[in-house]
């Protein structure tokens, strides 16, 4: 039986001289490194870096990947907040030039096919989420968090309303509050019973004139739909206060259900 513990580092496997790609020699003017920066930020000494072969590191990560569970090896039974499968033609896809190889200061008129691809794509998430409209200035799950609370704190300054709080299920992301409080608002947690649904009796006790937002995931980090939502919904609007869903689970509701019909 093989010992996972027993994994050798990287400098363990080096052997002075071995090499794997070289780089080629380059053919046009250089400055050396005194010249572009100052003496005292220099090395005096070469860094000490393993030597391996191509084979060496290509067998010592492979090995690596076989003690992780990923999801090309295992399926994830966690709701939220954890990969997702994507088909290997979506990675070549993305890789191609006309993707990878933009600037963001290239010309308009270079750019339409991506432009166009762009506005294609809100289109289908408009439509698969229910909502009238999507931005994807968004990069990530908690970026997309704070670009709602942002949106929604916008909001509240214009209808001139001091709403401070924001509420979140005992369950919820731990970038749910974070968000929350980058954006100038304070949380409080919701309790979840004892089949991970939230309590209704506990969210009726703390939404008031001062629920600005309420943060739910559905179906949530346990893999559960939420499936009083409707009534939650209702019962936040009735304040006055905002919903934010987080769609980090879309994938097991993709095309039975659409948030923007939750209410």
């Amino acid at each position: 039986m093989r010992n996972v513990q027993a994994t050798q580092l990287m400098f363990e496997l080096s052997r002075p001289g071995r090499r794997a790609n070289m780089l080629p020699e380059c053919d046009v003017p250089t400055n050396s490194l005194g010249d572009l920066y100052p003496a005292s930020t220099l090395r005096a000494t070469a860094p000490e870096l393993p030597e391996l072969s191509e084979g060496d590191v290509v067998r010592h990560f492979t090995n690596l990947s076989t003690l992780n569970m990923s999801v090309d090896t295992h399926f994830y039974p966690l709701g939220s907040c954890t990969m997702k499968y994507n088909p290997k033609r979506n990675e070549r896809l993305a890789g191609l030039p006309g993707i990878v190889d933009l600037h963001p200061l290239q010309p308009d008129e270079s750019v339409q096919g991506m432009l166009q691809l762009l506005y294609e794509l809100q289109g289908y998430f408009a439509e698969i989420s229910g909502l009238p409209a999507v931005s994807l200035q968004p990069a990530a799950g908690a970026h997309g968090e704070l670009t709602a609370l942002m949106a929604a704190a916008a909001y509240l300054r214009d209808r001139r309303e001091s709403r401070i709080n924001v509420l979140c299920p005992d369950s919820a992301h731990g970038t749910n509050p974070a968000s929350a409080k980058m954006v100038g608002f304070n949380t409080i947690t919701i309790r979840s019973r004892a089949d991970g649904s939230v309590d209704m009796d506990d969210l009726r006790s703390k939404v008031d004139e001062q629920t600005a937002v309420f943060m739910i995931t559905n179906p949530s980090t346990l893999g559960l739909f939420e499936k009083q939502i409707r009534a939650i919904a209702d019962l936040v609007h009735s304040a006055g206060g905002l919903i934010y869903l987080d769609g980090a689970n879309m994938n097991a509701i993709m095309g039975i259900a659409r948030p923007g019909d939750f209410g």
